[in-house]
């Protein structure tokens, strides 16, 4: 397939963004293909499969665990329960991006270019591109700093010789074994994750800007519906500037249509990921509070709780602001579409008039994506995640 469009700087974004991600070992995600050989292509595809593989065996040794470690410190057991819960839900993230590739393909393409086509308002698109370069290189850093201190921790423990370079438990080694071959499978192990966790965070990285992209495009519909009224400035007849104002409206008519069809793929695709993301959330917090009330207070075990914690409260805070944006946007568009000078015309008045209520209808019926089918994305729910994981956590504590 080929790009359909002009280039334009959001197209440009999402194209840098799909080269990233794909090399973190998430498929191609753009309509053109990666600008790689295909020898490359078809290792890059096995390699994928390989690590589905390698993590699903990953997965089932933390499992487990369960059975075989019985000398953990309270840290390391929580460790434990935090993974072999959360890590699960992390992967059918990869799983659904792979499932929806197609799906996602074409809603990027609507949303970068295609919509783009008819109307383009640039100071809308810089201020979306500044937003979703920040907001995904912010939690990327975020994200790899924790995987960093969960390292050093490990570390800290050998320097200080009162352990192992233990950071993801799993059935073997047990954590007291010092042999040769127990030290090399952990560091294996901590690879492996580090490479599993890297392809989450490309997850993020990718739901983030789309989150943010499709909020600022309900934006730029607004925009272009308030820009309408400019066309009676111009020197035609009334006859004219009606006509060419109908056309333009039922242009606004078909973006309008377009841009809910990329929130339905949008809450099509990431349903799985939004609403793991939440059920995670809670609970991520409520053990990484009952691990900082347990456990040893030192300053790796610190640094690597507040990270972690810190990460998933951003990243869930991205996902449920930004789609709350969304709601927020779309709301705005019926005071756009009548502000948008239909009160000028005069032999259509009744024809645009009744276009007009018809569409001023469907743009006051609420967009909202939800989550678990019953949590809506907004600045409202995630106060209520984050309080409810604190409740949890006092009730059992």
């Amino acid at each position: 397939m080929t790009t359909v469009g002009t280039p334009n700087e959001m197209s440009r974004f999402f194209i840098n963004l799909n080269k990233i991600t794909y090399h973190l070992g998430l498929p191609n995600l753009w309509i053109d293909d990666v600008d790689a050989p295909l020898p490359l292509k078809k290792i890059h595809k096995g390699l994928r499969f390989a690590m589905n593989v390698i993590i699903l065996l990953f997965m089932m040794s933390e499992w487990a665990a369960f059975l075989t470690q019985s000398n953990l410190t309270e840290k390391q057991a929580t460790d434990r329960l935090m993974f072999g819960f959360s890590h699960p839900t992390l992967f059918s993230y990869v799983l659904a991006v792979e499932y929806h590739q197609e799906r996602i393909t074409n809603m990027l393409h609507k949303l970068a270019m295609v919509l783009k086509e008819e109307y383009n308002d640039k100071d809308i698109e810089r201020k979306m591109v500044k937003k979703a370069m920040s907001n995904a290189a912010g939690f990327a850093c975020l994200f790899m700093m924790a995987l960093i201190f969960y390292g050093y921790d490990g570390i800290m423990q050998v320097i200080r010789g009162d352990g192992t370079f233990t950071t993801v438990i799993t059935f073997w080694p047990d954590v007291t074994e010092i042999s040769y071959a127990a030290s090399i499978t952990r560091v294996a192990t901590y690879f492996i994750w580090c490479v599993f966790m890297t392809r989450v965070c490309a997850v993020y990285c990718l739901v983030i800007p789309t989150t943010v992209c499709l909020s600022h495009q309900f934006k730029n519909l607004q925009s272009y519906f308030y820009s309408l009224v400019d066309i009676f400035d111009e020197d035609l007849e009334q006859t004219e500037l009606e006509k060419k104002y109908e056309e333009a409206f039922k242009v606004g008519i078909k973006m309008h249509s377009k841009t809910l069809e990329c929130t339905k793929d949008y809450q099509t695709a990431y349903n799985v990921i939004v609403s793991n993301q939440v059920l995670t959330t809670v609970g991520v917090l409520v053990l990484l509070m009952s691990q900082m009330v347990d456990s040893e207070r030192t300053l790796e075990n610190v640094l690597s709780i507040v990270t972690t914690g810190s990460a998933m409260l951003i990243s869930t805070g991205f996902f449920m602001w930004n789609a709350g944006d969304v709601t927020v946007e779309a709301a705005e568009l019926a005071t756009a579409v009548y502000c948008s000078g239909w009160a000028h015309c005069q032999h259509s008045a009744p024809r645009v008039r009744r276009l007009l209520v018809i569409t001023m209808m469907q743009a006051q019926k609420p967009v909202v994506i939800w989550a678990l089918g019953i949590v809506e994305l907004s600045y409202q729910s995630y106060v209520s995640i984050v309080k409810s994981s604190y409740s949890v956590f006092s009730v059992l504590y």
